[in-house]
């Protein structure tokens, strides 16, 4: 039986519902580009777009900041169509990033479930991503009003899964790794970071129940929602 003394979180679609988020912003972002264009095709340019942003969401050399980058990936959606129009390209970059913060807010229960559970433990937020990108969210969704301590991957040596990332939370949270948990949405860098680390328990948040890879990682538990994680807390 471990004595829990720390709480890791992941952020995205751990904590917020991105998904949702993403949604409503393409749906802004296809009206503005309707509105600027006559007779695009809005669903070919999302789609080309977000298949852009999969394959290469930053320059792959290293010589572009994401912003400019994602406007060349705007351009480049655009010309799919024969539509040259870089300053479109800017404006619709500029609403994905800026007015998508609208939408980015802690899911329906969160607040007080962090707000009552952690009165009991450190909480930390380790998220992925690059500091330009997750800063913004973090604030939008008001973090520091609820953790202890946040730790941006791109602003580390190592992002999740690598261990040294955890260890760098438990210094923060004064503990051992067998002292805290980890609780995430994703297999290959929360619960194998977890699992990696040491940590007491991985908790993955699997709302769509999917199945666990022949070859893992296996999480130490699974739940539907974080709203969960109080009732998992009286295990240990």
């Amino acid at each position: 039986m471990h004595s829990i003394k720390a709480i890791f979180f992941d952020l995205d679609n751990t904590l917020v519902d991105c998904e949702t988020a993403d949604r409503r912003i393409y749906e802004i972002v296809a009206a503005l580009a309707r509105e600027k264009v006559l007779n695009i095709n809005t669903c070919q340019l999302i789609n080309c777009f977000k298949e852009q942003l999969l394959k290469v969401p930053f320059d792959p050399d290293g010589q572009m900041n994401y912003y400019p980058w994602r406007i060349s990936l705007w351009e480049k959606a655009l010309c799919e169509q024969g539509i040259n129009h870089s300053k479109l390209a800017e404006q619709l970059n500029d609403l994905f990033h800026l007015d998508r913060m609208a939408f980015y807010q802690f899911l329906p229960g969160v607040k007080k479930m962090l707000t009552e559970l952690l009165d009991h433990y450190i909480g930390v937020i380790i998220t992925n991503g690059d500091s330009g990108i997750q800063r913004p969210k973090l604030k939008a969704c008001h973090a520091e009003n609820y953790f202890d301590h946040i730790i941006v991957g791109g602003e580390e040596p190592f992002e999740k899964p690598h261990p040294s990332i955890f260890y760098k939370a438990c210094d923060l949270a004064k503990c051992s790794p067998e002292d805290a948990i980890i609780v995430g949405d994703s297999l290959n860098t929360d619960i194998l970071g977890g699992l990696n680390s040491g940590l007491a328990s991985t908790i993955w948040v699997n709302p769509k129940n999917k199945k666990i890879p022949e070859n893992g990682p296996f999480p130490n538990d699974q739940i539907v929602s974080a709203l969960e994680l109080p009732f998992i807390m009286k295990q240990f």
